[in-house]
């Protein structure tokens, strides 16, 4: 079942993903490369935000009414930020036509393994300026090791144009950050030098593997490169933080801009949207404990998937 729903956004502060609760941590004041075995990308320090600056925002779920293959997706659609919320989209269809056509399960309807359920979710990172950050989390237990990843999402409003992780660091500058990652990736124990050196050296890979990147509260960038990309998979992800006098000089004019935004936020989100959608008036009411008020938005039926995450709206 897909619904569209037209949210309040102050009825998202801290409820829109599971990370937002684990997103406490560490400062990026100095630079720090950490191994953490079977663990999640979702439980970075980065910080989530309150998205109650996006005028019109819409959240897009979709979940599963069959038992025998579970899932739950959900991702933001944003006014002005139209080709980001279209690479959101296709990323979640991606990888849930992987997930339901992965098994035969989910196609004869004889149930997967317990436990086995795919669900994304995601989290604002910055909502200021001109400056739009989500992350995606993802978990899907019927892959290798623990099933985590996660991937952000950046759009440039000055520009009008979706950015990837890569693009917060400039061309020119690239060759160092990675040297400087490679430096301290090199020797943690299950990082594979020669895969590393693989990976690092295609630009396609480059990309996969460097596609989950955000600055902390203090300027520093975080990056997170999930299990698999440059070691085995039960190494799990491996997160490294460059402080921000280390990583100031290798930023990008837009990276430059998502650190500012990121440390010293304004008071209000500018994308150049040209239109912000109603909210609809429903004639029902929630029912249950549930205190949203039916007569400001479009309510829609409870989602069967119980994380945090996926609050009833």
């Amino acid at each position: 079942m897909r619904t569209h729903t037209l949210v309040p956004s102050l009825l998202l502060l801290g409820a829109l993903s599971f990370t937002a609760a684990c997103s406490s941590g560490t400062s990026g004041s100095s630079d720090v490369a950490s191994a953490r075995p079977g663990s999640t990308p979702a439980l970075s320090p980065v910080r989530s935000v309150d998205p109650s600056k996006i005028k019109g925002l819409e959240i897009v779920s979709d979940n599963s009414e069959d038992k025998s293959c579970p899932f739950a997706t959900s991702y933001p659609d944003v006014p002005g930020a139209e080709a980001m919320t279209a690479a959101m989209k296709k990323y979640v269809e991606r990888r849930l036509a992987s997930f339901r056509s992965g098994s035969a399960v989910c196609e004869d309807g004889t149930g997967r393994a317990e436990g086995v359920e795919l669900n994304i979710s995601h989290q604002f990172l910055v909502v200021s300026g001109d400056v739009l950050g989500v992350r995606l989390s993802t978990h899907d237990p019927s892959g290798a090791g623990s099933g985590q990843s996660a991937t952000t999402y950046w759009y440039d409003g000055r520009a009008g144009v979706y950015r990837t992780a890569l693009e917060l660091v400039a061309e020119g500058s690239r060759g160092a950050f990675l040297s400087a990652l490679k430096d301290r990736l090199k020797g943690r124990e299950g990082v594979d030098a020669g895969s590393l050196d693989t990976t690092f050296s295609d630009p396609d890979s480059r990309a996969a593997a460097l596609d989950d990147m955000a600055f902390t509260a203090d300027g520093g960038l975080r990056v997170t490169i999930d299990q698999g990309d440059v070691s085995a998979p039960a190494a799990g992800a491996f997160t490294l933080t460059l402080s921000r006098e280390t990583v100031t000089p290798w930023l990008s004019a837009f990276g430059k801009r998502v650190q500012r935004q990121t440390v010293t936020p304004s008071r209000s989100l500018d994308l150049g949207a040209t239109h912000i959608p109603t909210p609809a008036v429903p004639t029902r009411t929630a029912s249950g404990d549930d205190d949203t008020d039916c007569r400001r938005l479009r309510c829609v039926a409870p989602l069967r998937h119980r994380q945090p995450s996926r609050a009833t709206l």
